[in-house]
């Protein structure tokens, strides 16, 4: 009898294996990123059909047996596709957010690693805290800059607050290299206003390091 695990997730990408199941990657709170079956997924009255959509998040009930994970629970609480089908530019940044984790967490971390466990945590609420920005995020900011470089935005507080969540996961990972002007937003997990002011000026140099890290991957 296999032990079950519970965790929240969000489907980062799935394919279709066979006639009605579904192979996704799911990047989870405690485990970081597993490969899991889905049996009957692709069955119109599947009760797990909603909750493996790509872009789901919620709660998964898991096992891992011979042939590696399975799901054979889930209740989706929010699916980001959805949500921003009409913003195809939010959608992109998720997808590049997402795409991110894929490459870098390792697949399937040990239960006992208690470590890996630490950071995968760490992870997840960044991932998570960025895509309640994108949810709530008013529809104007306005940043409190020099005169020279004060500015109203909409989608720039986006492409922000996108830049300050590559960094935050480039850092936890040790991917990012040491910069005193952004340890203070790195070491956090939520994204303020305040953060989002204070990064403004140095958008370009932000994307100059993430750049940098994302070639020694």
């Amino acid at each position: 009898m296999y032990r079950k695990h519970h965790t929240r997730g969000i489907v980062v990408s799935s394919k279709i294996e066979g006639d009605s199941n579904k192979r996704i990657n799911i990047f989870t709170e405690h485990f970081g990123l597993i490969n899991a079956k889905v049996q009957g997924a692709r069955n119109m009255h599947s009760k797990l059909r909603a909750s493996v959509q790509d872009f789901s998040f919620g709660e998964f009930s898991l096992i891992h047996g011979k042939t590696g994970w399975r799901v054979v629970s889930g209740r989706a609480e929010k699916n980001f596709y959805e949500i921003f089908r009409n913003f195809p530019d939010k959608i992109k940044i998720i997808s590049n957010v997402l795409n991110l984790i894929k490459k870098l967490v390792a697949e399937e971390a040990r239960l006992s690693d208690e470590v890996g466990q630490e950071t995968n945590n760490k992870l997840f609420v960044i991932v998570s805290n960025f895509l309640i920005f994108l949810t709530n995020k008013p529809s104007r900011v306005a940043f409190e800059m020099p005169q020279s470089q004060k500015a109203t935005f909409d989608g720039e507080s986006v492409a922000l607050a996108e830049c300050l969540t590559l960094i935050r996961i480039l850092h936890s990972l040790g991917y990012m290299r040491y910069d005193p002007e952004f340890i203070i937003p790195m070491t956090s997990s939520e994204i303020e206003i305040k953060d989002l002011e204070a990064i403004a000026p140095r958008r370009s140099k932000m994307i100059q390091l993430i750049n940098e890290s994302l070639k020694a991957t």
